[in-house]
């Protein structure tokens, strides 16, 4: 009898690990697929947003700001930015990784985010740097596309958090201001957390 036991105890605790090992595995993908960078798809009229960085380790950074996706265009030394309301800028690289933008005598220097990734040009790519704004340095990021398009990302600034993303479902919690908990979707690149009451906040990757 009580080898009988025994056995039908290994086979319980045999079956507990696989489902274990399943929730773990489905939870893991789950965190795979929302980690990264993700940015708002909708933002207000004056452009304002918000973007998330979701580590693999369970930390997350929240930053509302400025998202600016515009065309862009490079004539020699003059970079024209938007359409149909243009920004010329005077553009100068000191070798492959720092750039200034200069416009109306005012220039700001910026560092190149990672390798270069086009052999054809200084330009394309991603960029950072800090502009002030009302006595405020505040981070700044483009990022050139090979496309002709232009993505502008100002933080105005950013809080460190801790997220999980379980069974199809995000918590996001930074200390109670600017929690982000609801289901997820992912659908064509868009990410969609439905939020109560009934909210849906869009985000995608850049």
């Amino acid at each position: 009898m009580k080898k009988r036991v025994f056995v039908a105890d290994i086979r319980v605790m045999k079956k507990t690990v696989a489902l274990f090992c399943l929730w773990t595995s489905c939870a893991a993908a789950q965190d795979a697929q929302l980690v990264g960078r993700w940015r708002s798809v909708e933002t207000s009229k004056g452009g304002i947003g918000a973007m998330y960085d979701f580590m693999a380790n369970g930390t997350v950074q929240f930053s509302p700001g400025a998202i600016v996706p515009e065309p862009y265009r490079v004539e020699g030394e003059r970079l024209t930015i938007g359409a149909p309301q243009e920004m010329q800028y005077t553009i100068a690289f000191t070798g492959e990784d720092r750039l200034r933008m200069s416009v109306n005598g005012q220039g700001e220097e910026y560092t190149r985010l990672g390798t270069r990734p086009n052999p054809q040009s200084l330009l394309v790519g991603e960029w950072t740097g800090t502009r002030d704004m009302s006595g405020v340095k505040t981070l700044v990021h483009w990022i050139f596309r090979a496309d002709s398009t232009t993505l502008l990302m100002i933080r105005f600034t950013t809080q460190s958090g801790t997220y999980s993303a379980q069974n199809g479902h995000l918590k996001a919690s930074f200390g109670g201001r600017g929690d982000l908990e609801g289901t997820l979707e992912l659908t064509g690149g868009v990410l969609s957390i439905t939020r109560s009451p009934g909210r849906v906040t869009k985000l995608m990757r850049y």
